[in-house]
Formats: structure tokens, C-alpha cells, sequence
């Protein structure tokens, strides 16, 4: 009898054996799974990643009278984007962050279909976008004072910073922050300079 139990319990001991080593290799719970994604999600693209696969129309052939695609930017600090292009729709993604570029792809008379920096789409109602052009810088950058790479730095942008954008001259954007610098960024720092066609 003492033998018909220890034999379960030598079971139980291997099982328990067996789940402290996993423990200590460090296998991720669901929870660590979980934020791991996140972190990875999180990361920003290349600019081409983002404006490949896009179908070009011109102003004439669109609802609003404007070239497809282009770039405009979130109007408000909370914005829905729909799964497509009504109220009955599911949200799929809500913007937390006004300003933020984006890029409109498809649209019809009172919709548009963006594509965020992620390559992610949505449905957002016309009324929460913004013409006003903006970018994000992806790295660490100089802002020089003109356009020009020997110009003074007048500072650093860094990584997820919103700036707002005015104009590009070969490879270096114009842009001006929130708090009023402006400068010259490399165009290869920022997310929503690069040409769409």
C-alpha cells in the first residue's frame, strides 16, 4: 500500500520538478506574452512600409477634390477609426493624440480611409481630420537653424516628438514645435515627409 502512493506522489514530484525548471528558464507567462507584443508593436516602421501598395487617384476622380493619397493630420485628441466607412461600424482603433500624421488612401463623400505610421487602417469621419501637415520624428535628429547639414544645431528632437511641418527642400523638412522652435530636420528622421508617389 505505502507503495501504491508513493508512486503518484513521484509523479506529482517530477510534474513539479519539471515546472520550477520552465519557471526558471523563464518562460513568459500570458501576461509577459502579452506586454511583449506591445513593445513590439510599438516600434515605428520605415516611412516605406507604410506608403507602399497605395493606389494613386487624381484630385478629379475623388469626392473631396483632392489628390489620393496624401497626408493630413488627427484634428482632435480622441478619434475613431471604424472598421468602415459609417457609424455602424465597429472602432477598430481609437487616436489618442491630435496632430498625429497620417495618410488618407480611399475615401467617399463624408469618409476616409487612413493608414497610420504603423501601416494599421480605419474609417475616420471627414470632420476629425486636418489638412495642416505634421510629422514624427522616428529618431534622435539635429534641428539645424537653416537648411543646411553645416548649419548651428539649434536642438535635438527625439524619438515620437509631433512637429508640424511646413516644407521640404531635398533632403532636409522644415518644421516648427509646439513650443515655437523652428529648424531644418533630416527628412529621413521623420514619418509623414516622404513623397507619396
Amino acid at each position: 500500500m505505502p507503495f501504491a502512493l508513493s508512486k503518484p506522489l513521484a509523479v506529482i514530484s517530477a510534474l513539479l520538478s519539471a515546472l520550477v525548471v520552465v519557471m526558471l528558464l523563464g518562460v513568459p507567462s500570458a501576461a509577459a506574452q502579452d506586454a511583449e507584443r506591445r513593445v513590439v508593436r510599438q516600434t515605428v516602421p520605415s516611412q516605406a512600409a507604410s506608403v507602399k501598395n497605395i493606389h494613386r487617384v487624381v484630385a478629379a476622380k475623388t469626392p473631396s477634390g483632392f489628390e489620393v493619397p496624401r497626408y493630413v493630420s488627427l484634428k482632435f485628441g480622441k478619434t475613431n477609426g471604424r472598421s468602415g466607412p459609417s457609424v455602424n461600424h465597429p472602432i477598430v482603433w481609437q487616436y489618442r493624440r491630435a496632430g498625429l500624421p497620417v495618410i488618407i488612401v480611399a475615401e467617399t463623400e463624408n469618409w476616409r480611409k487612413i493608414r497610420d505610421i504603423r501601416g494599421d487602417e480605419s474609417w475616420i469621419y471627414k470632420a476629425g481630420l486636418s489638412g495642416e501637415r505634421s510629422v514624427i520624428a522616428q529618431i534622435d535628429a539635429p534641428i539645424y537653424k537653416r537648411a543646411n547639414k553645416e548649419a548651428p544645431v539649434v536642438a535635438i528632437v527625439e524619438p515620437q516628438a509631433l512637429l508640424r511641418l511646413e516644407t521640404c527642400e531635398n533632403d532636409l523638412c522644415k518644421v516648427f514645435s509646439s513650443t515655437g522652435l523652428r529648424g531644418w530636420v533630416d527628412s529621413g528622421a521623420l514619418w509623414g515627409a516622404a513623397p507619396l508617389f
